[in-house]
């Protein structure tokens, strides 16, 4: 549900007092339950929580009944093959060929994840051109950014591909200068996948290259790197209805 590690409290809390703590959490992509665990931590670094022997953690559930990708602005996933993807090697075809030594990329449905499990969400399944430190990328149309949008995918390694080691990349480009890099994660076969969502916000307003990247780290035998709906999310925009008049609400009797 994202990766915030810890929250300080706002302020000195002392005995039978209460304060409100507001910690960020990413929805999870696929359906199910979902609980994360909390627990509280003293100057000293020791981790205590609640319960009559202060060892019950603080718990939070979330519960998505169905996968969603409502807010798409831009799909990367539909408009793979209208990016330009090359390797060392050169310019790629859209789709490629499955183990293609240049490199390739393959749109695909109901992906394997690392996990084992098997996804309703569309996925591009990426290869590097097979070098020491090889790479693959694809150059996206211009798009214009709008403040609050976000890249939202899934990234790991395929189901199967246990000596995938590589590095994902978002990149960028503006006009016909030079690609930039934004953003990265590296991911190693290990069984677990990670849900990014990345502020596009610094883009806000400019007409922007996206760029897909897959890099091996050393040799790129078996690298098989997963997008898993990659894609543009836009905030809902605010409705133009008026606003509604403020009601009284009673206030709660502290005791």
């Amino acid at each position: 549900m994202g990766n915030i590690v810890s929250v300080s409290l706002p302020r000195s809390v002392a005995p039978d007092q209460t304060v409100d703590i507001s910690v960020n959490l990413l929805s999870p992509a696929f359906a199910g339950r979902y609980r994360g665990s909390w627990m509280l931590q003293n100057p000293a670094g020791k981790l205590f929580g609640t319960g009559d022997r202060a060892t019950d953690p603080i718990w939070v559930d979330i519960n998505v009944n169905k996968t969603s990708l409502e807010g798409t602005a831009y799909d990367m996933f539909a408009n793979a093959c209208a990016a330009a993807w090359s390797s060392g090697k050169g310019k790629l075809p859209c789709p490629g060929s499955d183990g293609d030594s240049q490199g390739f990329v393959l749109r695909m449905f109901n992906p394997k994840l690392e996990d084992g499990s098997i996804v309703s969400l569309p996925g591009l399944l990426t290869a590097p051109q097979n070098v020491t430190d090889g790479y693959i990328q694809g150059v996206y149309p211009p798009f214009v950014v709008q403040p609050g949008d976000r890249f939202q995918t899934i990234v790991n390694c395929e189901g199967g591909a246990t000596s995938c080691l590589v590095l994902f990349r978002l990149d960028y480009q503006i006009g016909d200068g030079p690609i930039f890099g934004f953003w990265r994660i590296g991911e190693v076969y290990d069984g677990k996948y990670y849900q990014a969502s990345v502020d596009l916000s610094p883009f806000g307003g400019q007409e922007v290259k996206f760029v897909l990247q897959v890099q091996a780290f050393g040799a790129a035998t078996g690298d098989r790197a997963l997008w898993v709906a990659p894609r543009i999310v836009r905030a809902s925009q605010p409705s133009s209805a008026p606003a509604p008049k403020p009601t009284s609400t009673p206030t709660p009797t502290q005791r």
